[in-house]
């Protein structure tokens, strides 16, 4: 039997490539997907709350101004991280309507990474800019804080497996793909078939490094909120509270980023496979949206209160207690 190699290729195969409006439409739709599941989640949050209300200890210390700026700070910081996110989402789907060619599916690929990439530099910034003492004297503790310490574990290695499986998704794709690095074939007895856009090598080197270098942003930013200045005159275990609920914020919108990469990689792909003619391929493509919506499930997850601890009870006040450093 001879199987003839055809070295130029098949014709067609770019106009698998996402047009302008078709990303935006996308693009849309998902955040009507997410507005619409944030609202179910708040709609069940206001209903569990129908029972007595236990008192948190920012309402018996209202009139501390201290906490309050505090928590003031994060919150902005917080709120402006989402904010600059969406509006760089929204500049990245038009320039992605203005281009044309294999530059539209690559800029497509990274769009995930380069919101997420905007919403990590917004709380470096916010970081960087945490509201240091200004009491004539300043106390400190010799206790040494690591990123471990404030970070919610659980969270940190989610980021860190999601960051895993987009360069996992990545080599299997290019060691699938054909020699143009963006395409899929299928030989068989009476011919071959051939698909894309496929995450190959010509894919895939991107989505790796934008993988990459949002996981080690997330890191960099955790460090910033482990040294960041400490809260004056409050308990350190509030403080070391708030910098958790600050790592909690960072890890839940990089957690997103990378899961909807890996999703849109592990879709894209299987769904090129399934045109292809690779049978069970298709199934897949649930498996993508069941991952972008995971993500979305743990980004709406509210961070932890700085004024509860673990059982939800009021944290003790601690008066007159020293700031750490």
């Amino acid at each position: 039997m001879l199987i003839q190699n055809v070295r130029k290729e098949p014709a067609g195969t770019e106009l698998f490539l996402p047009a302008g409006y078709d990303v935006v439409w996308s693009a849309l739709a998902l955040v009507l997907l997410a507005g619409f599941v944030a609202a179910v989640v708040l709609v069940a949050r206001a209903l569990a709350r129908t029972g007595p209300r236990v008192p948190r200890l920012h309402d018996l210390v209202a009139a501390d101004p201290v906490r309050r700026a505090a928590r003031r700070h994060g919150v902005t910081v917080s709120a402006l991280a989402v904010g600059a996110a969406t509006l760089v989402g929204i500049v990245t789907a038009q320039s992605v309507a203005g281009v044309d060619g294999l530059a539209e599916g690559v800029l497509t690929g990274l769009t995930p990474a380069i919101v997420g990439a905007a919403f990590l530099g917004t709380h470096a910034v916010g970081e960087l800019t945490w509201p240091r003492q200004r009491t004539a004297v300043r106390a400190a503790t010799l206790q040494a804080r690591s990123v471990r310490d404030v970070t919610p574990r659980g969270l940190r290695l989610l980021t860190w497996a999601l960051g895993g499986l987009v360069l996992a998704l990545v080599v299997i794709g290019g060691l699938t793909a054909g020699a143009d690095g963006r395409s899929v074939t299928r030989v068989r007895v009476d011919g071959w078939s051939t698909a894309g856009p496929y995450p190959g090598w010509f894919y895939g080197a991107w989505l790796a490094l934008a993988a990459v270098v949002l996981v080690a942003g997330s890191e960099g930013v955790l460090r910033l909120v482990a040294r960041r200045p400490a809260v004056p005159r409050v308990a350190s275990a509030w403080d070391l509270a708030l910098r958790r609920t600050s790592a909690h914020r960072v890890l839940r919108g990089v957690q997103l980023a990378l899961a909807v990469t890996a999703a849109g990689t592990l879709g894209v792909g299987a769904n090129a496979a399934a045109r292809a003619g690779y049978a069970g391929a298709a199934s897949l493509v649930a498996v993508a949206v069941a991952l972008a919506l995971a993500g979305l499930w743990v980004a709406v997850q509210p961070a932890p209160d700085p004024d509860e601890d673990g059982t939800g009870s009021p944290a003790p006040v601690v008066a007159g207690a020293r700031a750490d450093a």
